[in-house]
């Protein structure tokens, strides 16, 4: 490898959102506080946030369009 043309690699703290804290290294220097994670998201934990909402967003839209005759 050729010297002088790669970047510098820092440790970066990634704080997750339970509170633990993991270390990553990239050629920036940045920590992180994550507000979705594994620990959260839908996608991993197989639960959906919104469920209740998809009834009460239908009578919304009912509601605000009952003039239109759809």
């Amino acid at each position: 490898m050729k010297k002088g043309i790669h970047p510098e690699y820092y440790a970066n703290n990634v704080t997750r959102t339970d509170g633990s804290t993991i270390v990553i290294y990239s050629s920036e220097k940045k920590d992180m506080v994550l507000s979705s994670d594994n620990l959260n998201h839908s996608a991993w934990t197989g639960q959906r946030s919104n469920a209740g909402e998809k009834g009460q967003r239908a009578a919304e839209f009912k509601s605000k369009f009952a003039g239109f005759n759809l």
